[in-house]
């Protein structure tokens, strides 16, 4: 009986597991700096949160 019991319970938690991942959610995709010249510096900071179940780890930035 104890072996269905664990059975059972390691079909439903295990698959639930395996789904969790985390989601990355910016308050804006995009930035338009409008019309600059060679030479100007310009900064924006994009902000962002954690909406999955799992830490979200950024590896590596790129810009465009």
């Amino acid at each position: 009986m104890r072996r269905i019991i664990l059975c059972t319970i390691l079909f439903i938690f295990i698959p639930a597991l395996c789904f969790s991942q985390p989601a990355i959610k910016f308050d804006s995709e995009s930035y338009d700096a409008g019309i600059t010249t060679q030479g100007d510096n310009i900064e924006h900071t994009f902000e962002f949160t954690n909406k999955g179940d799992e830490t979200l780890i950024i590896e590596k930035l790129t810009s465009s």
